[in-house]
């Protein structure tokens, strides 16, 4: 049995994946969306960290887009060895399922190009709200005006009585 064509095969397989593998770079940029936890119905202030999109200045803006998400702002905080910083504000509407969210995040350079990547955050329900005038004052007070009359009354009957 010869097994000299099978070594050859092997030898220049595992050359090639060790080459692929060194030449390959690795991708050290990340997108950073905190916080991750999202209440539907709540202004949420988001911290954005994008990588270097591409290659010059970094974007102008920052643009967030879902569906059901509302940017309502999107302000620069700064940019350190290629990466931005930004400070995002979203409304999340109540009819987005709970669960996580795919946003596209969309850098919009001085040019007028853009660069999309995606973020993720995760969208909770939002704690139930009570209207202001939902408590049920007015059966309070009558309750408590009820309440005194008929102490009051008992009082003065057994102030006769004694």
């Amino acid at each position: 049995m010869n097994r000299t064509p099978l070594r050859r095969a092997y030898v220049s397989a595992t050359v090639s994946t060790l080459l692929a593998l060194l030449l390959t770079e690795p991708s050290l940029a990340h997108v950073d969306v905190q916080p991750r936890l999202v209440e539907h119905s709540t202004v949420t202030e988001l911290r954005v960290e994008l990588p270097r999109l591409r290659a010059g200045a970094p974007p102008e803006r920052l643009e967030v887009e879902a569906p059901g998400v509302e940017m309502l702002a999107s302000t620069a905080l700064g940019a350190a060895e290629g990466e931005t910083l930004w400070s995002v504000r979203i409304r999340v509407s109540p009819t987005v399922p709970a669960g996580n969210l795919l946003l596209v995040l969309r850098g919009v350079f001085a040019n007028g190009e853009s660069v999309e990547v995606d973020g993720s955050i995760t969208v909770v329900p939002g704690a139930e709200k009570t209207p202001a005038g939902s408590f049920p004052w007015v059966a309070v007070v009558a309750g408590a005006g009820l309440a005194l009359a008929i102490a009051a009354t008992g009082l003065v009957l057994a102030r006769r009585r004694g």
